[in-house]
């Protein structure tokens, strides 16, 4: 297997992309969360691609713009560019005829739930605590939200909010695999119910006891890891 390590220009920016080539023309594209990066939480990224690549598929993590190490400032990240960014990558790999699947966490979970809405002809997807974002947002005066020692402009959420992910879900036409986590400090009940209501017959929603948003045990990630990566490589033998 080969991992390149390079930028790429995407949605008009200066991309940090790690690609895992198998040498063949199926591939998931992970997405990281807020405040994340390509590696995702506790390298669990990383870890996934590897797996992958021992089952033949190839798999491209990148750093959305403004975060790990592609330009821009944090400050001025927009869910609508962490879309429209995802969905290009989407659709380069699918004219060049390859099988694309997706793979997101927390944010970039809601990423892909929103660009698999729009791309009918994905592989498949899995989200790993997606959050749906359905309470109202109040913007802060200042227009700035902190959190960790981060800033962003608060635009960020305004427009997730405003994506209505929870309506995206149902339009989702291929098959899922979306992980719940029982104790998830940042997605409330009513987001992880909603995903529940939304989903449809042919997406799997599995809730997982005891599981905080992204800080598993290792046996906790390996769980997660093991069953998003046969259901991936399933889904590119249908």
């Amino acid at each position: 297997m080969k991992e390149i390590v390079r930028n790429l220009s995407v949605n008009s920016h200066d991309i940090a992309v790690a690609l895992h080539d198998a040498g063949n023309k199926s591939i998931v594209i992970f997405c990281h969360g807020f405040r994340g990066t390509n590696v995702g939480p506790n390298c669990f990224f990383v870890r996934t691609a590897r797996k992958l690549a021992d089952q033949s598929v190839s798999s491209l993590r990148f750093d959305q713009y403004g975060s790990g190490n592609s330009e821009g400032d944090f400050f001025d990240s927009s869910f609508k560019d962490w879309v429209a960014t995802t969905r290009e990558i989407v659709r380069h790999y699918l004219k060049q005829r390859y099988k694309v699947s997706l793979l997101g966490q927390s944010m970039g979970g809601s990423a892909v739930i929103t660009v698999a809405s729009e791309i009918t002809d994905l592989s498949s997807i899995v989200a790993w605590a997606p959050d749906l974002n359905i309470e109202e947002f109040i913007p802060p005066k200042n227009g700035v939200v902190e959190e960790n020692g981060q800033i962003v402009q608060a635009r960020f959420w305004q427009e997730a909010h405003d994506a209505k992910i929870a309506e995206k879900l149902p339009l989702v036409k291929t098959r899922a695999y979306i992980v719940q986590c029982a104790s998830d400090e940042y997605v409330d009940k009513r987001n992880r119910d909603a995903i529940s209501k939304n989903a449809q017959p042919h997406h799997r929603v599995e809730i997982f006891e005891n599981y905080s948003h992204s800080g598993w045990t290792f046996e906790q990630s390996e769980e997660v890891i093991s069953k998003s990566v046969d259901f991936l490589a399933e889904c590119f033998l249908d």
